[in-house]
């Protein structure tokens, strides 16, 4: 194995308390580290992370989403721990199900109060504009509209999930529940507003890459990027002692 350790903390961090603290996350450092971390069991983790997403993606409202973000995690905590990985592991996600699923319904329920009114205020503005004579006139001042709308909802998407960042991991390493969880999380990503934000952009915008790349590639940078939330996770919140 490589001599490199993949969970060292950038030299700013202290010692762990317990509490969040205020690190350097630079997402090319997250990535290097996160293949250095998984590079040999990469198969392994790939099918994990692949059959956690789509049995996550596979109940109405990402019911199963949330067990199985902390069944991944868990896989890394043992990896971590010098742990046999072993598929399985993924399950163990049921095991703290109820914190997970409240997790998620708060995520749900914060979407749903930001993002529908979003949507009522982009149709009634629609309508306010339509001109009353229709034809061409009508998608010119339609266009910048559309992009304006687009351009906020991205920025509220963005916004509504860093308070969620840790969450599962917390749930995952420390049991908490699902509210403390959230509370906790939301206090670690404040501490690192602009790092988070530069994180979960850069995660994002390769996951759109890979996928208008016939789509094929962003399977395989699944891991890489659960890698690189967990290895964030760690710079944050530091290292903690076996415990499973």
């Amino acid at each position: 194995m490589s001599d490199v350790n993949p969970f060292a903390p950038p030299q700013s961090a202290t010692v762990f308390d317990d509490t969040s603290r205020e690190v350097s996350l630079s997402p090319v450092d997250l990535y290097k580290r996160s293949f250095a971390l998984i590079k040999e069991q990469y198969w392994l983790f790939l099918g994990i992370s692949i059959v956690g997403v789509l049995i996550g993606s596979f109940i109405p409202f990402a019911i199963l989403m949330g067990p199985m973000l902390v069944g991944i995690y868990l896989c890394f905590i043992d990896l971590e721990q010098g742990k046999k990985v072993e598929f399985g592991t993924l399950f163990k996600g049921f095991d703290l199900f109820v914190n997970a699923l409240v997790a998620t319904l708060i995520a749900i329920g914060v979407s749903f109060i930001v993002i529908i009114p979003m949507v009522i205020l982009m149709m009634v503005g629609m309508f306010t504009m339509l001109p009353r004579g229709g034809g061409n006139e009508m998608s010119v001042m339609l266009i910048p509209f559309m992009l304006l709308f687009y351009a906020l909802l991205f920025i509220a998407i963005l916004l509504i999930q860093l308070p969620f960042l840790f969450a599962f991991q917390l749930i995952a390493d420390k049991k908490l529940t699902g509210p403390e969880a959230v509370m906790t999380s939301f206090r670690g990503v404040r501490k690192n507003f602009v790092g988070c934000v530069l994180l979960a952009v850069s995660v994002g915008v390769a996951s759109l890459l890979a996928t208008l790349a016939c789509y094929v590639p962003v399977f395989f940078l699944t891991p890489l990027n659960f890698g690189v939330f967990y290895l964030a996770y760690r710079d944050v919140f530091g290292p903690t002692p076996m415990q499973r």
